[in-house]
């Protein structure tokens, strides 16, 4: 069962094999391990890196079926706890992207002693407007993009990759996105994105008790600042710092800053 869950999700080991410091980096929707590529190595001399496929994505070895299977954030939860439990890891600290925030928040809720230390890029608990909750789109422009999505997805990708990484100074970014994006099957790729609009994890992180950090882009097209804001008051004890960067990815439109925050929080 262990190399399975090994190659599945093309795990890799990296780092200070001798470590008993584990980071573990979790990619978002759209990309695999190598978003982590600027900002994994800066912590290699100190701590053991285990950084995997999401299945869909990346190398990732998941049949097709198993992959489509994936409705909700719940299985991309058991994703990583089937890969802490094959490397039989404990203490871990989890640094998510995007919507692997939320998935991160089920492991960490799911089996608390697990994880230790909880940091989020580019997170939210919700997309869409919600009576006093102010999120990144109203109803009728998340309807409007699943539906471009839906109608055209190499067209979509064209259109989103570029607008998502927002560093037009920075092409091979959207780029990079972009190839990503297209190695997804459209059938899978609008399924999760789906899932992504319409998911709504705020009762779950509010029951955060973990030391959190909420890394957020100053200018992301994708999360609107009172995302952010709103996590910073549902984590009780979170920290919020704002990135000097652009877009979606902040991790690789200024990978420095963000090892940066990375260190002054990590232990």
């Amino acid at each position: 069962m262990t190399t399975d869950v090994l190659t599945k999700h093309n795990v890799q080991i990296l780092g200070n094999a001798s470590s008993d410091k584990v980071l573990l980096f979790a990619h978002g929707f759209g990309s695999d391990q190598t978003s982590w590529r600027l900002v994994a190595p800066a912590f290699a001399a100190d701590y053991r890196l285990v950084l995997f496929d999401l299945p869909g994505c990346g190398r990732s070895q998941a049949d097709e079926n198993e992959t489509l299977h994936h409705t909700h954030l719940e299985s991309y939860a058991q994703d990583i706890l089937d890969i802490c439990e094959a490397l039989d890891l404990e203490e871990v600290q989890l640094v998510a992207h995007s919507v692997s925030s939320m998935t991160a928040t089920l492991v960490a809720l799911k089996h608390p002693n697990l994880i230790t230390r909880l940091v989020f890029i580019s997170a939210s608990p919700r997309y869409i407007h919600d009576q006093d909750y102010v999120g990144s789109f109203d109803q009728a422009t998340a309807d409007e993009i699943l539906a471009e999505m839906s109608q055209n997805y190499f067209q979509w990708v064209r259109k989103y990759a570029p607008s998502i990484m927002n560093t037009p100074k920075q092409p091979l970014l959207s780029a990079e996105f972009s190839k990503t994006l297209l190695r997804l099957r459209p059938d899978y790729a609008f399924l999760t994105f789906s899932l992504i609009l319409k998911s709504d994890y705020r009762r779950e992180v509010s029951q955060l008790k973990l030391p959190t950090l909420i890394l957020q882009a100053e200018n992301d097209p994708f999360v609107a600042k009172a995302v952010s804001e709103y996590l910073h008051q549902a984590i009780r004890g979170s920290q919020l710092h704002w990135i000097d960067a652009k877009g979606h990815f902040p991790q690789l439109s200024n990978p420095q800053a963000v090892i940066a925050a990375l260190k002054d929080f990590l232990h």
